[in-house]
């Protein structure tokens, strides 16, 4: 099968035009459980420095209709925060720039000894 230039450019002008069936984009994606929890996770770290108990934040999120266990809810803030720890010694581990070298006046210095020459 040959294809001309004339219907690739056909081709492009069809496929510019197409709409997706669904928007996806991210205000209206569907998204696991998980991803909700690790984009919830700095949020409830915080109920819970503030005295909620994982049971009181699991039913609060049945009430906004994610449903999630407990014991799950307890493993997903646990890979969040290994996650963003992660991240956050990846930044520190990166070692300073090398500190510029001085400039040396035009003083040349042999690769030959003095007494070679």
């Amino acid at each position: 099968m040959t294809i001309t230039a004339t219907q690739l450019k056909e081709i492009r002008q069809e496929f510019a035009a197409l709409k997706p069936a669904s928007v996806t984009l991210d205000g209206n994606r569907t998204m696991s459980v998980k991803e909700a929890v690790f984009i919830l996770a700095p949020t409830l770290e915080r109920m819970k420095k503030r005295g909620f108990d994982t049971q009181e934040i699991v039913e609060r999120l049945h009430e906004k209709g994610i449903e999630v266990k407990p014991q799950t809810l307890t493993k997903y803030l646990t890979e969040a925060r290994r996650q963003r720890e992660g991240r956050k010694a990846k930044r520190q581990d990166t070692p300073p720039p090398p500190p510029k070298r001085e400039q040396r006046s035009s003083f040349i210095t042999p690769d030959i000894p003095d007494d070679e020459l």
